[in-house]
C-alpha cells in the first residue's frame, strides 16, 4: 500500500499509544504566529461582507467622520472588492507535531485496512512553510495547529456630486474548522459546469472536543475518496433536472454534501471508536456524543443520525459499495431511516 511504503521510509517509528496525543490537544490553543497558506482571492464571500458591515454599524463615528468628508448625511456606498486568504498556525511543539502526523498515518492505515478503499494520498506532512504546494498527483494532506481565514475588503462611499471616499478594512477569523476537502463548482461558456476537487487536504490538531480533531483525519479521507460518488449524484440530479442557473446548481451541491456528511459521519461513528479503544487508554466515550450533539447543530450535519442509523444498519462495506454504485439509492436509504 503507498501510504505505508511511501510514509514509513527510513525505518521512522511509529507511536502506538495516543494517550498522550488527548493530552496535548486539550492544551490551550496558540494564535500566533500566522503564516499564508493560499495567496489572496478576489471573490464575493458573504461571511466576510458581513462582518465587515457589522464592524461599520458598531464605529458610528468612523461613518460619520466619511459624512462630514463629503459634505452631507446623504451617502451612498459600494463594495468595492474584497479579497480573503487562508492563514495557518504551525506546529511548533515537536513532541506534538511528531505525535500527531504519526497519528494521522496510522488512523488512516487503518481506515483503508478496514474499508479496503485505495490511498488518496502522495503525502500525509506536517506544515511549516507558507504558501505551500501540493503534488501534482495525488492529494497532500497538511497538518496544522489552527486556521483561520484574513478578508481586506475596500468600500467607497459617494455623495451626490459624485465626490468619493475609499476605505480599506481588514479582518481575521479563526475559523474553527479542524478538517478541509473542497470541490469548486464553476459555469463555463458553454453553459456547462465544472468540477475541480482540491489536490489538498488540511487537517487541524485543535479543537474544544479532542475526539473533534482525532476524527478529521478519518472524516477528510472519507470524503476524498466518496467526494466521486457525490459529484456523481449531482450531475445525475443536474440531468435530470436540466438546470443552467449557478445559483440553482450550488443549492443542489450543498443538498449532497449534506447526503456525503451523512454517510461518512456514520462509517467514523463506526470504525473511529473501535480505533480508539486499542489505542488511547479510557477514551471518554462522552466525548463521540458531545461531538455528534454539537455537529447537528450546522445544517451541514442535517442527516448525521440518520446517517449512523443507515451506516449501522446495512454495515460499512455495504454502505459504501451502495455509495458508490447508486448515490441515489443509499440516499433514498438515508432520508428513510430513524434517527438514532
Amino acid at each position: 500500500m503507498l501510504l505505508c511504503s511511501a510514509l514509513s521510509a527510513g525505518g521512522e517509528k511509529r507511536h502506538k499509544d495516543y494517550t498522550r496525543l488527548v493530552e496535548l490537544i486539550r492544551l490551550e490553543d496558540r494564535a500566533a504566529p500566522l503564516v499564508a497558506f493560499s495567496g489572496f482571492k478576489t471573490e464575493m464571500e458573504a461571511e466576510s461582507h458581513a462582518g465587515f458591515l457589522g464592524y461599520l454599524n458598531d464605529h458610528p463615528d468612523m461613518v460619520k467622520r466619511i459624512q462630514n468628508n463629503l459634505g452631507g448625511k446623504e451617502i451612498g456606498w459600494r463594495l468595492n472588492n474584497l479579497h480573503h486568504r487562508l492563514m495557518f498556525v504551525p506546529e511548533k511543539r515537536k513532541e506534538y507535531a511528531v505525535i500527531f502526523e504519526s497519528y494521522c498515518k496510522d488512523v488512516v492505515d487503518y481506515l483503508l485496512d478496514r474499508t479496503r478503499l485505495p490511498n488518496p494520498y502522495h503525502a500525509i506532512r506536517t506544515l511549516d512553510q507558507e504558501i505551500p504546494e501540493p503534488a501534482a498527483k495525488g492529494v497532500t494532506a497538511f497538518l496544522v495547529h489552527n486556521l483561520a481565514k484574513e478578508s481586506i475588503a475596500e468600500y467607497i462611499f459617494s455623495n451626490a456630486k459624485n465626490k468619493k471616499v475609499k476605505i480599506r478594512l481588514k479582518g481575521m477569523k479563526f475559523i474553527g474548522r479542524v478538517g478541509a476537502f473542497t470541490t469548486t463548482i464553476s459555469q463555463e461558456t458553454d453553459g456547462g459546469f465544472k468540477f475541480e476537487r482540491d489536490r489538498f487536504t488540511i487537517w487541524q490538531n485543535s479543537a474544544k472536543n479532542p475526539y473533534t480533531a482525532l476524527m478529521a483525519p478519518m472524516e477528510e479521507t472519507l470524503h476524498i475518496l466518496l467526494r466521486g460518488s457525490t459529484e456523481k449524484g449531482i450531475k445525475d440530479q443536474l440531468d435530470r433536472f436540466r438546470t443552467k442557473r449557478l445559483k440553482e446548481v450550488k443549492k443542489i451541491a450543498a443538498d449532497w454534501i449534506r447526503v456525503e456528511e451523512a454517510i461518512v459521519g456514520g462509517l467514523v461513528y463506526q470504525l473511529l471508536p473501535l480505533f480508539l479503544q486499542t489505542h488511547v487508554h479510557h477514551f471518554p466515550d462522552q466525548l463521540i456524543e458531545k461531538d455528534i450533539d454539537s455537529k447537528t447543530k450546522l445544517k451541514q450535519y442535517t442527516h448525521l443520525r440518520k446517517g449512523i442509523r443507515t451506516v449501522e444498519k446495512l454495515g460499512c462495506q455495504q454502505s459504501i459499495q451502495i455509495y458508490q454504485e447508486d448515490p441515489k439509492k443509499f440516499k433514498k436509504y438515508l432520508l428513510e431511516s430513524k434517527s438514532v
